[in-house]
Parts: C-alpha cells; structure tokens; sequence
C-alpha cells in the first residue's frame, strides 16, 4: 500500500487557495480585470528585439545575472548595476527578499486590502503574517498603527505597494523615511509607480535609506506582462543577499531582449503613463456621477463600489457582456476594481456598467 504524498504537504501551504481567476471568454469586448497596458511594444522596437533575438543561440543558457538587462534597468533607475537584481518578473524578486528577511519564522507585516499574492508567499517562505488595515473611505495608511506595529523586532518586515493595489493610495516619502527608522529592512512594491506623481517615486531616496528594498516591474507601464521582467533595487551588499535567492538563468533571452527594446523607448512610455493618467481621472469622475464610490488612485486602476453596493452582481452583469473587470466582492471592503484601457475601452465599460447598474 502506497503511502498518501499530500500528507508530507507543509500545513501552511496546504491552508492556501491557489491564485484563480475565472477562465476567459471569447465574446471579451474589453479586458479590463488585469492592470496590463492598454497599448502594446511598438512595432518596430519588437521587429529589432526579435531580429536580435534570432542571432542568438538558443543552446545556450542566458548570462548569469543578466548583466546588460541589469545594467539598463539601472540606468533607466538611475542607480549604479550592483544595486540592481534583475528577475523574472517583480513577484519573484519579492519572493526572494522575504525569504531572506522574514523565511523560517519571522513575520510580514502587511496594510489590507493589499495585493493578495503577498499572503502566499509569506506562507512559501514560512513567514507569518500581521496586518494593520487601511482606513476610511479613502483607504489611508494608519500610518501611527503601522510604525508601531514595524517596530516589533528585525523579525518583522513591513511589506508596502505604493500605489497599492487593489486601492490605488500611496505612501509618502517621509513616512517611509520613519518606517525605515523602526524597522529592520522595509520593502516597498512600486509596480505602479510610473502612472503616479513623480514625488511618489522612492528610488531618489534609495541612497540615505540603508535598510529601504524597492521592487518595480516592466509589465504595467513598459507593456511587457507577458515576458515577466522585474527587478529589486536595494544597496549593494543588501542586493546581493536578495540575489542569492534568485536562481540562476531567471530571465530568460527572449524576454531581456524585448525588455532591452522597450527600455529604450522611455519617453514614448512617459507620454503614455500620462495620457493613462488623465484618462483614469476622467473614469473616476464619470463613476461618481454615476453615485460609486471611488477610491483616490494614482495607478493605472480604479478601486470602486458600484451604486447601490452589489459589487457581486454588477461584476457578473459585465462579464456577460464581455466587459471583464477584477471581482473583489468576496472579501472587505468588497468592491471592484478597473483597469484603465484605450479611450474606447474605458467607454466602452461606462457604457455598459450604466446598462447593467
């Protein structure tokens, strides 16, 4: 008789619900549920990637570290390469990093609603998890409640999105400044960053803060999802313990190449993280003229409960009628959220919200 192989499963990861999400369907009019780019790699940059790419050799492993996808990600960062670690995607760097920081027992503490991946990997990496919620009808940091809470014990690492998904709030630069000042290391994902002002960018505080981790990715603003590209920016010897915990080879030669190409076109994806910007502001207030309530955001998404609080039922109306947005109904506060698309896209999903509201 064999002997049941889920019994050796760890209890922690046994008590997760996989990451799920409803499968897709073929009458989709707008894609609206995932936060990507409404505007692809321009054409020509991926014609020169992938001509690139067909010189290579693909019997060949990828360069350890990849150093040139490292060094213009840390140009466009403004950061010396050896503060930068390349990955495959900003998920895996965060990943890392609580493993080296809060693995084995130490505890992430988290600011719900918060991207719920977190969660999971605090439970891959054995971490426990300790939560100080966002409060008020704006979702704000309680800021006092988190210093307080970050202040427990290097064991303790204080995981911020800012801008926060799913709600879109940010964090100032001062106040990291005094989380830094309580915490062992303080870890802030800015995957959104390049749609929000440019004060809530925290990379130009990088240098003073010594125990200050920044995780950004390529896959919102720089449109390339599919290829996972991200990277941890940290000091030196701080980046290089969060490297050790990235496998070898994790971006593969496709996706640097690409990422090498859009990299190049930063101006092109200023002027479009803009026009995202002012088409999100546009969304909000059509929402709250149809009486949502909206949440401030300064990502490229809008966390929002439809008039009359049916988030459940709303979320179903769209999806029949090929609008999909983010279903956040099942859990507090219990809303939807919006990515912002194409002018005709965010029209398209006013126009249709109204027809099921």
């Amino acid at each position: 008789m064999t002997r049941d192989p889920l019994a050796a499963v760890r209890p922690e990861i046994r008590a997760l619900r996989a990451y799920r999400f409803e499968p897709g369907q073929a009458d989709v009019r707008a894609k609206l549920d995932f936060n990507e780019s409404p505007v692809d790699v321009p054409a020509p940059a991926k014609a020169a990637a992938l001509a690139a790419l067909g010189a290579r050799r693909f019997a060949l492993y990828p360069e350890v570290g990849a150093p040139r996808l490292r060094a213009a990600l840390a140009a466009n960062a403004g950061l010396p390469p050896e503060q930068v670690v390349p990955s495959n995607g900003s998920g895996e760097a965060i990943l890392a990093a609580l493993s080296v920081f809060a693995g084995c027992g130490g505890t992430l503490l988290l600011a719900p609603p918060v991207f719920s991946l977190y969660v999971q990997m605090a439970a891959i990496v054995g971490a426990k998890v300790a939560t100080v919620p966002l409060v008020g009808d704006d979702f704000r940091l309680d800021e006092e409640a988190f210093l307080a809470a970050a202040a427990k014990g290097e064991r303790t690492v204080p995981l911020l999105c800012s801008p926060n998904n799913p709600t879109g709030g940010v964090v100032s630069r001062d106040f990291v400044r005094r989380l830094c000042a309580v915490a062992g290391v303080v870890l802030v994902d800015q995957a959104y960053v390049d749609f929000a002002d440019e004060a809530d960018d925290l990379l130009p505080i990088l240098p003073e803060l010594p125990n200050l981790v920044i995780f950004r990715t390529l896959s919102k603003a720089y449109s390339v999802a599919g290829l996972r590209v991200g990277y941890a920016a940290a000091r030196p010897d701080v980046a290089e313990e969060i490297g050790k915990a990235i496998l070898p080879f994790s971006v593969d030669v496709g996706a640097e190449e690409i990422a090498l190409a859009a990299l190049a076109g930063r101006e092109e994806v200023r002027a479009r993280c803009r026009a995202i910007a002012v088409e999100r502001e546009r969304v909000a207030a059509a929402l709250g003229a149809l009486g949502a309530k909206v949440a401030p955001s300064r990502a490229n998404f809008l966390f929002f409960d439809p008039p009359g609080g049916d988030a459940a039922r709303v979320y179903a109306g769209l999806r029949a009628r090929g609008v999909l947005v983010r279903d956040l109904s099942a859990a507090p506060p219990g809303a939807l959220r919006v990515s912002i698309g194409t002018p005709e896209e965010n029209d398209l999903f006013l126009a249709t919200l109204k027809e099921v509201l």
